[in-house]
Formats: structure tokens, C-alpha cells, sequence
């Protein structure tokens, strides 16, 4: 695969993940399905374990109904597409940060996503979104984790 086509494919995956936060922000759960396979798996760590697309959409709007208001931002990230016989297929690491009002309390939440993404018709989706929490604070309350051992 040539360099420009790379680059494309990665700045296809930067904006599938940017689309996801935009989406979180505005609570636009309805416009969600088009970015995950069928079969997608969403994993927060130590908290849900979700299979399928549709189940994906329901856990995110129901727990998004849970914030008054949010602010997803997406800072620094990484890309790997996977060489050889996979030239459809990537992961990524995201960090990202989330603020807002949830359940009535200020909340701050830092962390990171490990995603697997495979290329459709379609453009790329995603496969697997795993989170895995950092850093959070609501109210008085402060949690903080180091990064997961288990990541690459």
C-alpha cells in the first residue's frame, strides 16, 4: 500500500473516532449505528461488557441520559494499520476527556480507548471499543488508575 493511501486510511480512522465523540456530545445516539460492524463489541473495563451494535446504542443512550450535559474531547492518538493479510483492518489508542454534569454532580473523567477497526463498503468501523479509566473526579471524589498493564 502506497504512503498516500495509508495516510487516508489513517485520517479515515481519525475521523470515525471524531465522530464518535461529536456524536456523544450532542447525544445523537440515533446517528451512532453507522459507525460499528453488527457484531461490535463495546468493553469498559470492570464496569460493562457489550455485544452487538444495537445493544451498544441502547447501553450509550441510557447512561448518556444520565449527564445534563457532556463534553467528549478527543486529545492525542495513535494508529496501526495491520500489514500482510489484514489491509482492511487497524487499532488505535485514544485519550480522551469528558466533563460535564452527570446525575447532577460535576464530573471530570480522563481515559484512554483501544480500538479495533475493520474497513467496510462503507469506511471504517469499529470492531471493539475497549475503555479503560483513568482519571475521575465527581465532586469531592477522585478515582485515579495507572494505565492498563495488559495494553500494548
Amino acid at each position: 500500500m502506497s504512503g498516500k493511501a495509508q495516510i487516508r486510511q489513517k485520517l479515515e480512522i481519525h475521523d470515525l473516532v471524531a465522530r464518535f465523540a461529536d456524536l456523544v456530545n450532542r447525544k445523537a445516539m440515533n446517528e451512532m449505528h453507522h459507525l460499528f460492524t453488527p457484531d461490535a463489541v463495546l468493553d469498559i473495563t470492570g464496569f460493562q461488557h457489550i455485544v452487538g451494535r444495537n445493544n451498544i446504542i441502547t447501553f450509550l443512550t441510557d447512561i448518556l441520559s444520565l449527564w445534563s450535559g457532556i463534553v467528549q474531547a478527543v486529545h492525542s492518538g495513535t494508529v496501526e494499520l495491520l500489514p500482510g493479510t489484514h489491509p482492511k483492518q487497524a487499532t488505535g489508542r485514544w485519550y480522551l476527556t469528558e466533563f460535564g454534569v452527570k446525575e447532577g454532580v460535576d464530573t471530570y473523567v480522563g481515559g484512554v480507548y483501544s480500538d479495533d477497526y475493520v474497513r467496510t463498503a462503507s469506511g471504517f468501523r469499529f470492531t471493539r471499543r475497549r475503555f479503560d479509566l483513568l482519571y475521575m473526579r465527581a465532586g469531592a471524589t477522585v478515582t485515579a488508575q495507572a494505565f492498563p498493564s495488559d495494553l500494548p
